[in-house]
């Protein structure tokens, strides 16, 4: 198994640290963009360097610890400029995945999540702690999934979206393309792209760009 960088080492970066070493991988360090951690440690790892200079590990695997759906785009279009890095995917021990269930390269799945049967996730999504997925639920590309919410079966997130901690969506909605739907909120109609949805039930108040 090929040595880990994790790329982002704020907070998230240090829980997905924690993750990779419950899921028993040799991590090497971070890569980061900010000046002021170039060449300091991070929970006892340094950071190796900008995000631009990942070739130089070119043998290693790489997770993008980027909470923002946008933002991870982001860096992996910056990465695969040139050539492609291999991503490795991350589950927690504790994760309960069950049949049929496929999972795309980068994805990060936390402690305490289930999903349950017949789901599709994407490329580079973030499971985290405590989510529930059921049946029949597709989560498209770059996806973030805050703590503890619940998605119900046969629902449809599209690529880029960000579902709150604790948020709760109804069976067979459709979340469009960058939405995001916020803290708490209970989803309850299907929703169209770039929009940002609060409250219970949850209406949209404002429409990105």
């Amino acid at each position: 198994m090929r040595d880990l960088l994790i790329v982002g080492a704020s907070g998230f970066g240090m829980e997905v640290l924690w993750l990779a070493e419950r899921c028993g991988r040799k991590v090497i360090g971070f890569l980061d963009d900010t000046v002021e951690k170039q060449g300091k440690f991070v929970l006892e790892y340094p950071v190796l360097g900008e995000i631009n200079s990942w070739h130089l590990y070119e043998k290693c695997e790489f997770v993008i610890a980027i909470g923002s759906p946008r933002g991870r785009r982001s860096v992996v279009e910056k990465m695969e400029k040139n050539i492609k890095p291999t991503y490795s995917t991350l589950i927690d021990p504790s994760a309960l995945i069950g049949k049929n269930i496929i999972i795309q390269p980068g994805t990060i799945i936390c402690a305490g999540v289930i999903c349950t049967v017949d789901i599709a996730i994407g490329k580079h999504v973030i499971l985290n702690l405590n989510t529930t997925i059921g049946h029949g639920t597709v989560i498209d590309d770059f996806c973030t999934i805050a703590p503890n919410a619940s998605i119900s079966g046969n629902t449809k997130i599209e690529e880029m979206v960000e579902i709150g901690t604790g948020a709760k969506l109804r069976e067979k909605v459709t979340v469009g393309k960058g939405c995001i739907v916020g803290m708490g909120s209970i989803l309850t109609k299907s929703v169209e792209p770039n929009k940002v949805v609060v409250g219970n039930p949850a209406r949209s108040i404002k429409t990105l760009e």
